[in-house]
């Protein structure tokens, strides 16, 4: 039959060929393909010496610049944590129905509005179903820097990232190294402390409750949670010095101040 029929053969086995080329050209490339799940993460990272107070304006105002993207339906966003400079954001797209632009599309779009806030960067990603990696990053794809020696890898951490910056088709390029925020350093003077009953655990608990927002209790409601943080009223936070004036209790009853504990 096949050699009854040769020339319709020799057409199916073209179209065939030309079908799977076709396919092949069209089909996502990629460990896995991208997929448009209608939902965007971003983080939000600032200038290392940004304190919290200056990471609230500049988290408002990326929200208000996503919000007003028309693709966009909703925004949550926070900042806090573990660094003060950093926050994350949580952003879902309208249906696929009400909207002509992918996940991808729209990042871009956004991305030239989110680089005219200065001090801080909104890096943003589509939410996969199939997530790679063993932490959560600012972006889908993670290159990890090791080595034994620190300074070693504090010099070759920009270059890395400059050549990786300058790669065709790479975007938002972004880095977790933290070695240039402002730092205080207490010296306690262990005589003072001795004499006053007041130990290094004390001292350290005191500034921890004092600057480190420490979690001392939750508010439950039906819909949502919140946490209730201990800290020093907003003029103390911003002045240094005005640790000198916090007084405490130690074992012997008698209140001290600490200024009498740093050298």
């Amino acid at each position: 039959m096949a050699l009854r029929y040769s020339a319709v053969v020799w057409l199916i086995l073209l179209a065939t060929v030309a079908l799977n080329v076709w396919l092949y050209v069209i089909v996502p490339k990629g460990f896995f393909p991208q997929q448009d799940t209608g939902r965007l993460i971003g983080f939000i990272r600032a200038d290392q010496a940004t304190s919290f107070q200056a990471m609230r304006p500049k988290l408002d105002n990326f929200i208000k610049i996503v919000q007003s993207d028309p693709a966009v339906e909703n925004v949550t966003g926070f900042t806090g944590g573990s660094q003060r400079n950093t926050g994350q954001m949580f952003v879902t797209l309208k249906p696929l129905s009400q909207r002509t632009e992918s996940a991808d599309a729209i990042i871009a779009r956004l991305r030239v509005k989110l680089a005219k806030e200065p001090g801080a960067s909104l890096f943003l990603t589509p939410v996969q179903d199939i997530r790679v990696g063993g932490r959560q990053s600012s972006s889908q794809y993670q290159f990890t820097l090791q080595s034994d020696d620190l300074q070693v890898l504090r010099d070759w951490e920009p270059k890395v990232r400059a050549a990786i910056s300058n790669i065709k088709g790479i975007e938002d390029v972004d880095t977790d190294t933290n070695d240039k925020g402002l730092q205080t350093s207490v010296i306690i003077d262990r005589d003072a402390a001795s004499r006053l009953g007041v130990t290094a655990q004390q001292v350290d608990a005191v500034l921890n409750d004092a600057f480190g927002q420490r979690l001392v209790s939750t508010i439950y409601n039906p819909l949502n949670q919140y946490r209730v943080v201990m800290e020093l009223s907003q003029e103390y936070l911003e002045v240094r010095t005005r640790c000198r004036t916090s007084t405490w209790s130690p074992a012997m009853g008698d209140a001290c101040r600490c200024r009498r504990l740093p050298r």
